[in-house]
């Protein structure tokens, strides 16, 4: 699909597309992925943080203050499953 495919030095393999989307996988399977960054009016990135579903639905990671919302890290997909 286009990606620029990498290796992490944590071993992690990086897919990094044209819109600069991202999809990791971690050494254990398990898929990270973010989507492509969306800027304010003021050049600020208004949805740093955020990370995709396996359906691509935005999930929140963040609150209104930009404070980890505690268990969103994970995104609970893996490879295989």
């Amino acid at each position: 699909m286009g990606a620029e495919i990498r290796t992490t030095r944590d071993g992690y393999v990086a897919y990094k597309f044209f819109d600069k989307s991202t999809v990791m996988i971690r050494p254990n399977g398990e898929v990270i992925r973010t989507p492509a960054p969306k800027y304010g009016s003021d050049g600020r990135n208004i949805n740093k943080g955020l990370r995709l579903d396996r359906d691509g639905s935005l999930l929140q990671t963040r609150d209104e203050v930009s404070n980890l919302i505690p268990g969103t890290h994970n995104t609970g997909e893996k490879l295989n499953e």
